[in-house]
């Protein structure tokens, strides 16, 4: 962030100028002097979207290489990869590249660099298809000891295959909470802890399980998959006092920054706090606490900024900077009463918003691509050249939401992008259901569907039907034994696996109802009975209502009955309905035709290399990020922002924030006529 001027006008500026940064291209205001200026051993800065905490951090960072002397070096940490690509581009702006003595890295990185130190052998592990047959290993040993015990056992842990994505989100939470820290002095009784912080016990049960085989019993892991590394150095930093300097971390660095500090958790603040302590010279972090979006951050609604505070020094100075540079002051105006914040701009900044109220789905996906064509055929040359090849960015709280978009931007030939969510023909719960309709028609006509929404529907089968468990090739006695049993995971399918089938079975409609009743194309397999395969027997006359077929009870009970958690089981079942809404009273044939029409225009456009003139994107992918024109549709009390619990319920305020303060020229909000949200504050 900065404005750029002439060096006349940097000799009237009163203050001194800063030490290593060009500051010919790049006037601080006068909140970011503060931060510069500041003597402070330890400081916060608290800014607002668009305030430049990122380029202020940077500054800070070059003042601090200039004063630490010849030979030290500087730890700058952000808790993302994004966070770490944004600092080199902002430091190679700054100071035209990155200096050596200057470290940029995740904290996830730097544990990993510091396990390595130690002489611990890391091996990372980022194969999915690996990991999730390993949590099944898991899950089967348990029941094993379990079995040998059964005075113990639970119906929640010898029950159907565990969700393996419910299994994945609870590790994460598990070990950025350091859930087992908290459970221990609660008195160690995991039952009693999980009923008293409404956990699920028999996920809890799974993952202790899981992590004694990664681990071993003399604590050698085998594997370190993504936040292992900085679970396995909070381990080690617990055993230490409160106030002990950490041998690994002691005196590395002359000065450490934080990047994203909203995003911090638990373990990550463990490790943060040992860094400040071990003599590495004057801590400065950055945040905008209405950012926290991730579950196992800190929640704003529970005072991050003091619960932070109480981990660094008592004499930690907080900055705030309000003045944002990227919008003006209509949208300042606009956001500032409705999320209860002071964003102020800066003189020279210009830029638009309009509140838009829709009716209905429909009418709102009418504004957008009437929004989408003033962009294209004029906005652009109206606020000059930085805007004329600007997209229409779109971000929706819900990936079920752009479902009625993609149809009908696909069909007004609008070339579309996806960001933070796939296409919506290739979520495997959709692309299922488009499989099944396809394969229980009598003679299918028109393109068939592509292979790679069949291969979606694939690994929609193996993921909702319980078709991916292949305990015959595990050794049970390896399991016995606390250890993986590694002979054998590849027998299960992965992604280009289901790739690959899918392409085999494009067109080949036999082969495909084959496969979805039989698990398989042996020909010598005994046909299943799930609900998958009972779709099937279905009389093929209830193709004549492609949108009657999405709503039957048989194809609603794949999802009702599959192992999944139940967020993932409510979207599966929204995503249906938005599915049976376009294709209401449309024989299966002409649904399917028109929807293989849409996904194949979109493919040759993009192998034409037509820019993209519209993104369809998550909130999660839009964070911190900025875009030139930016519309958030279906703004409505319960939607966006979402229904929650009480202690949830400013994160989803904190979501709608995020969204709106993306736009640099022009935000449109599309609100709900019937429920809206505005008036403020949310």
């Amino acid at each position: 962030m900065g404005a750029l001027i002439c060096h006349t006008a940097l000799q009237k500026m009163t203050s001194l100028p800063a030490k290593g940064w060009n500051s010919q291209w790049f006037v601080p205001t006068g909140e970011q002097q503060q931060v510069l200026q500041s003597p402070a051993t330890a400081l916060i800065i608290s800014a607002l979207a668009g305030t430049g905490k990122t380029t202020t951090l940077c500054m800070k960072a070059c003042n601090l290489l200039a004063s630490v002397g010849p030979g030290a070096r500087i730890l700058v940490l952000a808790y993302s990869r994004a966070g770490v690509t944004a600092l080199r581009d902002r430091m190679l702006k700054l100071h035209g590249a990155v200096p050596a003595s200057l470290e940029i890295l995740t904290m996830e990185q730097l544990c990993e660099r510091v396990l390595k130190e130690q002489g611990d052998p890391v091996v990372k592990l980022d194969d999915p298809v690996r990991r999730r047959f390993l949590i099944l290993q898991a899950q089967q040993a348990l029941r094993q000891e379990l079995a040998r015990s059964p005075g113990g056992a639970s119906d929640d842990l010898l029950g159907q295959d565990v969700d393996i994505d419910a299994f994945l989100a609870f590790e994460a939470l598990a070990k950025k909470k350091l859930l087992d820290t908290q459970c221990e002095g609660a008195g160690g009784d995991l039952r009693a802890f999980c009923e008293e912080w409404d956990l699920d016990y028999g996920l809890y049960r799974l993952l202790r399980h899981y992590e004694r085989m990664r681990v071993g019993m003399n604590h050698e892991p085998q594997f370190y998959a993504d936040g292992d590394c900085s679970f396995e150095l909070c381990r080690q930093l617990d055993l230490l006092d409160w106030d002990q300097p950490c041998e690994w971390l002691q005196g590395r660095y002359g000065a450490v920054l934080f990047d994203e500090l909203h995003d911090l958790d638990e373990g990550a603040l463990t490790i943060l706090r040992k860094l400040v302590q071990s003599h590495n010279g004057v801590f400065v972090g950055a945040g905008d606490f209405n950012q926290h979006i991730h579950e196992g951050s800190f929640s704003v609604f529970g005072g991050a900024l003091q619960h932070i505070r109480a981990s660094l020094p008592e004499d930690t100075e907080v900055l705030r900077i309000n003045t944002t540079r990227r919008f003006g002051a209509e949208i300042c105006a606009a956001l500032n009463p409705l999320l209860g914040v002071e964003f102020a701009s800066v003189p020279q900044s210009s830029d638009a918003f309009q509140h838009v109220t829709y009716d209905t789905d429909a009418h709102c996906a009418q504004q957008l691509v009437e929004l989408h064509a003033q962009i294209v055929n004029g906005w652009g040359a109206l606020h000059g050249d930085k805007s004329q090849h600007s997209a229409l960015n779109v971000v929706l709280r819900n990936p079920q939401d752009s479902i009625l978009l993609e149809w009908v931007f696909g069909h007004e030939g609008v070339h579309y992008g996806c960001q933070g969510m796939g296409a919506f023909y290739l979520r495997r719960e959709v692309a299922l259901a488009l499989c099944l309709m396809w394969s229980l028609q009598d003679n299918p006509v028109g393109r068939p569907l592509t292979p790679g929404i069949l291969g979606a529907a694939i690994q929609g089968l193996l993921h909702y039907g319980r078709r991916a468990t292949r305990h015959d090739t595990v050794n049970p006695d390896v399991l016995a034994q606390g250890q993986f049993d590694d002979a054998g995971w590849t027998g299960g399918p992965g992604t280009s696996e289901s790739l690959q089938l899918g392409a085999t079975l494009h067109g080949d409609v036999a082969q495909m109802r084959r496969y979805i009743v039989h698990g398989t194309l042996d020909r010598s397999a005994p046909p299943l009975a799930d609900a998958c395969a009972q779709v099937l027997a279905l009389a093929p006359d209830l193709c004549a209502d492609a949108g009657a077929l999405c709503r039957h009870p048989l194809v609603r009970r794949i999802f009702e009955e599959a192992p999944i958690n139940g967020k993932e089981r409510q979207a599966c079942l929204a995503s249906l309905e938005q599915l049976s809404g376009l294709a209401q009273g449309m024989p299966v044939g002409e649904f399917l035709g028109r929807l293989t029409l849409v996904a194949t225009s979109s493919l040759e456009m993009h192998q034409r290399k037509e820019p993209v003139t519209l993104r369809l994107m998550s909130v999660e992918a839009c964070k911190g990020r900025e875009f030139t024109f930016v519309a958030v549709p279906f703004v409505e009390r319960g939607r966006f922002p979402g229904s929650a619990s009480h202690q949830e319920a400013y994160r989803e305020r904190n979501m709608l924030y995020v969204a709106l303060t993306r736009a640099r020229t022009a935000l449109w909000l599309l609100e709900s006529a019937e429920r809206p949200v505005t008036p403020g504050p949310v």
